[in-house]
């Protein structure tokens, strides 16, 4: 089942580059804040996992949005090696040429997923990649990632 989400994009773009709406992951820019926001609905299967994540970069290429807030909290489990290595060695990679600079993700996932984690492999270097317990903790590094780099701040 694939509906189409209307989105209202930062910049003037057609309302065919909406992202698709999937019964695993909801896709939504919030221009008030300019955030994307990727919330996993389910456990996902690998297919699922890149699927997803390849609608949010085209979400955010549509919005020219690098400020994301994925919360992995009903995705359940944290992922596979398999899963882990396509999206820190191939995804996370391409992120800065495809959005012109770096990106910043701000995960939301549940203490018992932050505790599993341990210490995360360190991401791409032009992506930025925060863990969060709370939304409001994620929302206040999004918004200070956009103050730095507003003022040119190397980060």
């Amino acid at each position: 089942m694939l509906l189409l989400l209307a989105m209202p994009l930062r910049t003037a773009a057609p309302a065919a580059l909406a992202p698709p709406e999937t019964d695993f992951l909801h896709l939504a820019y919030r221009p008030d804040v300019h955030q994307l926001v990727a919330r996993w609905r389910r456990p996902v299967s690998g297919a699922e996992l890149r699927r997803g994540y390849r609608a949010l970069l085209a979400a955010a290429e549509a919005a020219a949005c690098p400020y994301w807030v994925v919360d992995v909290r009903g995705r359940g489990s944290a992922l596979d090696a398999v899963a882990t290595r396509w999206l820190t060695a191939d995804f996370l990679p391409l992120l800065p040429a495809r959005l012109a600079g770096p990106v910043y993700l701000g995960y939301l996932a549940s203490p018992r997923h932050l505790a599993a984690l341990g210490a995360p492999a360190p991401p791409a270097a032009a992506a930025r990649v925060a863990f969060f317990a709370e939304e409001g903790a994620l929302n206040q590094w999004l918004v200070q990632q956009q103050g730095g780099a507003t003022r040119g701040t190397k980060l």
